[in-house]
């Protein structure tokens, strides 16, 4: 894998890695009013230098199957979403990731961008 062109730091709150894990293997009995399932249930933002901005953090999963799910949005520098799946969560069973290294060029198979997940001290 070659080294990213461009790098970018996602700040989540202090603690955040245990607390995100906990709120997607053990969801909140209640929601705060108006989400739903498939949105946010916490989330954090990074912008690259070039204008790139990934928005992630963990969304409400179906409420039958008892947890949540990490989620990752990539929009490009006209804050147009990339389409597919740049991020792929899918297989996390916690949220303790601490960088991310994805592409938004099919023809880049090592990607360009570093995201980093770093929690506020």
């Amino acid at each position: 894998m070659s080294a990213p062109k461009f790098n970018a730091t996602m700040m989540i709150p202090k603690g955040g890695h245990d607390k995100w894990t906990d709120i997607m293997q053990n969801p909140p009995k209640k929601l705060p009013q108006g989400v739903t399932e498939d949105q946010y249930i916490v989330a954090s933002y990074a912008q690259f230098p070039d204008g790139v901005t990934v928005f992630g953090g963990v969304a409400v999963g179906p409420a039958d199957q008892g947890f949540n799910y990490p989620l990752f949005m990539v929009f490009d520098a006209d804050n147009n979403q990339v389409g597919g799946w740049p991020i792929d969560p899918s297989d996390w069973e916690d949220f303790s990731v601490q960088s991310i290294q994805f592409g938004i060029d099919p023809d880049d198979e090592d990607g360009n961008y570093l995201l980093q997940i770093k929690e506020r001290s």
